[in-house]
């Protein structure tokens, strides 16, 4: 790929919008501390991705775009990362693709995960931290 600084105005309309209907979908699935396994969403459906690496599912997410009519696609999975104050947090990752284009744009939306009550605890619903932050790298940043 080659590099280029993207900007989020230059994005299409209809890709920020499958990416943000792809995390609203993702953080409703998410039970607890789990890992989510990632999963390729392309507007009609949601594609769980059997990878053993984040490189095979990227690699998947291209032969899906490459072989098909699809235009746009959203590679999402989750991790932990540290943000402001030093506080870890989990970050639910979303990298979109468009096909013809060579470029992948990074998006995260950190959160609490849920927790279930327990004895003197009472049960917590996943939690937000922030909103959804672009993460304004070079397009050949995701590979």
């Amino acid at each position: 790929m080659r590099e280029q600084l993207v900007k989020l105005e230059d994005v299409n309309a209809d890709l920020l919008e499958l990416v943000r209907t792809s995390v609203e979908m993702s953080l409703a699935s998410i039970e607890g501390d789990e890992d989510l396994i990632p999963v390729l969403n392309i507007k009609t459906t949601m594609i769980v991705l059997q990878a053993d690496s984040l490189d095979e599912a990227r690699q998947a997410v291209q032969n899906v775009l490459d072989s098909s009519s699809v235009e746009h696609g959203v590679l999402l999975y989750n991790d932990y990362a540290t943000i402001e104050g030093g506080l870890r947090a989990r970050a639910l990752l979303a990298e979109a693709y468009e096909r013809d284009k060579d470029m992948c744009l990074r998006f995260a939306q950190y959160y609490r995960p849920s927790k279930r009550a327990g004895f003197l605890n009472r049960a917590q619903p996943l939690e937000r931290i922030g909103e959804l932050i672009f993460m304004p790298a070079c397009s050949n940043d995701c590979a």
